[in-house]
């Protein structure tokens, strides 16, 4: 009797399709479209149905396109210094005169809107465009950050509470909040691949975008040394004796050097990440003769970034929440009661992405979170919370539990439609 014949089933290879000289795998392709436009469908018909509906708050610049509620609903507050940026170049304001200066805002974004527009000859279309499509990039990075992590299934979450956090409208807006998350997913997505060059490109190209878009420098750095076998913190601390503890930190410093040695591609990688930065920092000095420019122009928004001011929060929040005897019958100021509950909601996260994700991510999401709250107030928390990629993540493997899913897309999905409300109607939203 002949042995039973060993049947060997191989597994389907991956389908691919060819987007821009480049090969694509199309499921991953197919759920990052669906995610990107039933999130941007939802964001639309808000947008459209309230402005149709509902009078609009007076407009400190006016109205882009009265007869597209979609386009004009998405050209608000920060949008139109970008427009003044394309059309006429960058000032430096005058704290005197009350000008302020448009050097704040980083280059990158403004100039592939000036590219764009070019041939469009549209720069509120333009804008559309640049931003929507970074998003798309943004989600495509992210899924494959998460899907190379943990799975499918995690990624497509991650993606998916990215696209419908409380402030997406940003995102779709004229304004660099997706473009920027764009690069810093490509720079995590490069770096964990060991990509270090790539990562140096979308690491350089974000300091180009925001501020703190060279912080990017520690996260590929690090990200290079863990996969060396570094460590914050030394194993086996915990009940050590005084003389155990020293040989323990001695030994610990000893393999820090050694994986940083090991790590030379991704520390150098790093050391390029500031080059957009230097070369925004060069402009300004060749234009207006202060490459610090983006910093003194502050003065003229009324801003100020110091240690010091993560200690005036409370009090400045208190005074900002403007609370009146019967708060429950409005009398209070309710964006100021979302910052802050964004501040307080983000906080936990940001703390447990520090102490249980990778160090990357960990140093990433603090600096992130920390840097606004040092202008001694939670203004603007509810977008820039947008940035903390590392925190999605997180929330992303917490929704492996259907009730933490059901409950982030509760929260979400509501607030994102109010906030592209208060957006599009011309309200502060963050």
């Amino acid at each position: 009797m002949s042995a039973p014949e060993l049947t060997i089933t191989r597994p389907h290879a991956a389908r691919r399709v060819t987007i821009l000289g480049l090969r694509v795998e199309l499921r991953p392709l197919l759920v990052v479209l669906g995610i990107f436009l039933s999130t941007r469908l939802l964001l639309l018909l808000v947008i459209f149905l309230s402005s149709a509906a509902i009078p609009m708050n007076t407009g400190m610049f006016g109205y882009a396109d009265p007869n597209n509620l979609i386009v004009d609903g998405l050209i608000r507050h920060d949008s139109w210094w970008y427009v003044n940026i394309v059309e006429h170049g960058y000032t430096m304001g005058d704290i005197k005169t009350g000008a302020q200066g448009t050097v704040t805002f980083f280059p990158l974004y403004p100039l592939l809107v000036k590219v764009v527009a070019g041939p469009l000859h549209n720069v509120y279309l333009a804008g559309l465009l640049v931003s929507n499509g970074a998003l798309l990039a943004a989600l495509g990075f992210l899924y494959g950050l998460a899907r190379q992590e943990y799975d499918e299934e995690t990624a497509a979450r991650a993606a998916f509470y990215l696209a419908g956090a409380p402030t997406a409208v940003f995102f779709s807006a004229m304004y660099t909040e997706s473009l920027f998350v764009a690069l810093v997913c490509a720079t995590f997505y490069f770096s964990q691949r060991r990509q270090w060059e790539l990562a140096a490109i979308a690491g350089a190209l974000a300091s180009a975008t925001r501020n703190t878009g060279v912080l990017l420098a520690a996260v590929i750095a690090l990200e290079g040394m863990s996969q060396q076998g570094f460590r914050v913190w030394p194993a086996r601390l915990i009940g050590a004796t005084a003389t155990e503890t020293g040989a323990i930190w001695w030994a610990h410093i000893g393999q820090r050097l050694r994986s940083t040695l090991r790590s030379w591609r991704s520390v150098l990688a790093a050391s390029y990440v500031p080059i957009g930065l230097l070369s925004y920092m060069g402009f300004l000095k060749v234009t207006f003769g202060d490459p610090l420019g983006f910093v003194h122009a502050q003065a003229t928004w009324g801003r100020s970034t110091s240690a010091a001011g993560i200690t005036k929060i409370v009090s400045s929040t208190i005074t900002n929440l403007n609370i009146g005897p019967n708060p429950w019958s409005g009398q209070i100021n309710t964006l100021t009661l979302l910052c802050l509950i964004a501040t307080l909601a983000f906080a936990p996260l940001v703390l447990v992405v520090m102490l249980k994700m990778r160090p990357a991510y960990g140093v990433y999401a603090g600096l992130t979170f920390f840097i606004p709250l040092s202008t001694g107030t939670v203004g603007s928390m509810t977008r820039y919370v947008l940035m903390l990629v590392p925190c999605f993540l997180l929330l992303a493997r917490w929704g492996r539990r259907g009730w933490v899913d059901r409950l982030v897309l509760g929260i979400f999905l509501p607030l994102m439609s109010y906030f592209a409300v208060l957006f599009s109607h011309w309200y502060f939203a963050g």
